[in-house]
């Protein structure tokens, strides 16, 4: 009896440490899931008007690991990546880190267009294995905060991105065996996701 006392109260103290640290996770993330809110009511609409399917906070293998995507957008153009930056400021620089200027504060910013890069290159991966090497897959990063001011090229406003999205071309590619090939390889285990969002390197993948 002492064994299995002592069993049951390390699952419940695992049980509690995990929803700990669920609760911070989704603490953490509100600020930038309202920028996402905003760019995927935009997706959604062109996909409803043009057809297509949109998948939000997408979990998919990256070697050992997992890598997070934000929005992926699908249509008769492929496969649209996108990544969503909810920061504010004077957002400057075109290198391995922007400058992100707020009032007197200065901060350094990982290009989200290199942590985008990698989200292509894994969609393109697994896209590559299931036999759909010719599938077009491009990146796209969105700064969803009105307060933003860009003096950069590493994304585009979210007043724009209606206009970006209406020059993606027709090309006829079967996107509907895109989304069934990524589902099949999606992440769903929520143990894996968590770690995945709290790691140290969280913010590169």
């Amino acid at each position: 009896m002492p064994g299995l006392q002592m069993a049951a109260w390390i699952a419940a103290g695992l049980v509690g440490l995990f929803l700990l640290l669920w609760l911070g996770n989704r603490f953490s993330k509100r600020r930038g899931r309202k920028g996402e809110r905003l760019v995927a009511a935009q997706l959604r609409r062109f996909a409803r008007k043009h057809g297509g399917r949109v998948c939000s906070n997408v979990y998919l293998p990256l070697y050992k690991d997992t890598c997070e995507i934000d929005h992926l957008l699908f249509g008769s153009f492929g496969v649209l990546v996108v990544e969503t930056k909810h920061v504010g400021g004077e957002i400057s620089g075109n290198g391995r880190e922007l400058r992100q200027v707020m009032g007197t504060r200065t901060h350094r910013l990982y290009n989200p267009q290199l942590q985008n890069k990698t989200h292509v290159d894994n969609v393109r991966h697994h896209l590559r294995k299931a036999g759909m090497e010719g599938m077009p897959v491009q990146g796209l990063v969105v700064f969803s905060n009105p307060r933003a001011v860009l003096h950069t090229d590493a994304g585009i406003p979210l007043s724009r991105l209606p206009e970006v999205l209406n020059r993606l071309p027709d090309s006829r590619q079967p996107w509907e065996s895109a989304y069934a090939a990524l589902r099949r390889v999606q992440v769903r285990n929520p143990l894996r996701q968590l770690w995945h969002d709290w790691k140290p390197h969280r913010n590169k993948q």
